[in-house]
Order: structure tokens, then sequence, then C-alpha cells
């Protein structure tokens, strides 16, 4: 049932604390605080782009680190400091003329689930509430801020018969990061 869905998937759209980051946040001495972000989740997205699809993150919170990260992986869509993901998805199926069954959500706990639930393929990460992992069509092995969203993309490019292939150009030219 989860490959059917991840063969239709068009577009994907995240979270960030709990999936692109470990969930942890370091307050210093500075206005803003710090995330840590995996290098293979960078580079999963660069190649889900690289294939045609857009991506975008809804973040309940906003900051400066994770408008870095959005801007070096080229991001489609951020929408940070909202509560109501749901909402924020909606604006995303308008905008990108999609239906829900075409869009991945990747998210992490309760405030996930509206949109988790009306996704056409869902998926979370091991440490995830259990409600959330319940919910999920996929949850990773890898864990939060780990790659899992790198292995997310694996699986739908998998599903969708085109993983390959994408293996198969990098075994054979060079290409630009």
């Amino acid at each position: 049932m989860s490959r059917e869905k991840a063969k239709k998937i068009k577009m994907l759209v995240l979270d960030v604390d709990g999936v692109l980051t470990d969930g942890i946040i370091n307050y210093g001495n500075f206005a803003d605080n710090y995330r840590c972000f995996h290098v293979h989740d960078g580079f999963g997205i660069r190649i889900w782009h690289k294939q045609g699809f857009k991506t975008a993150v809804i973040s309940g919170k906003k900051s400066n680190a994770l408008k870095r990260r959005v801007k070096d992986l080229k991001i489609n869509m951020l929408y940070a400091g909202y509560a109501d993901k749901l909402k924020a998805f909606r604006q995303i199926l308008k905008k990108y003329k999609l239906k829900n069954e075409e869009v991945c959500f990747v998210g992490d706990d309760l405030f996930d689930l509206p949109v988790m639930i009306n996704c056409g393929f869902s998926a979370t990460v091991p440490e995830a509430c259990a409600e959330v992992r319940d919910s999920a069509d996929y949850v990773t092995q890898k864990g939060a801020g780990r790659g899992a969203v790198r292995e997310v993309i694996e699986f739908i490019f998998k599903a969708q018969d085109k993983w390959d292939a994408i293996v198969s150009s990098y075994k054979t030219s060079s290409h630009k990061t």
C-alpha cells in the first residue's frame, strides 16, 4: 500500500525540528538559536530537485538557521512560524495545483497529524510520538536529523522505478552538487 501511494508523489513537504533536525535546539548568547542539519538529507533534496520535483518546508518556528538552510538547498517554499500547518499545506496545494495524493509530508509530532492525514503519503521518524508513527504510511530506519529525509526520498524514487537510473547516472558522469 505504501509503495502504491509513493508512486503518485510529485512534491515533498517537510517539518523541520524532529525531521530535518534531531529536534534539539541549542540556545547561546546570540539572538538566534542553532540547528544541525545532515548532509545526506541535503543531498537527497538536491537529487529530488534534479528530478524536477518541488519541496516545501512548514515549521512552527522561525529561525535564521532554517532560512539559510532553505536558501542553500533551493527549497521552493518556506512556511515558518505556522502553528496551523494544514493551512500552509492547503496553500501549497493551491499554489502548485496539486492534489492531496500527489504530496508527501514528513512530520513527527501531534501538530503534524492534520497534514499527515490529508496528504497522499506520510512519513515519520522512529523518535516520533506513537500516535504519529501509527498514522504514518512509512517510518524511517534513520533517525531525525540523521538522513531520514533522504531515506524517504529514496523510498519514493524506488516506488516510482527511478532510483536505479539515478544511481547509474552518478556512476557514469560527474554531477554538480
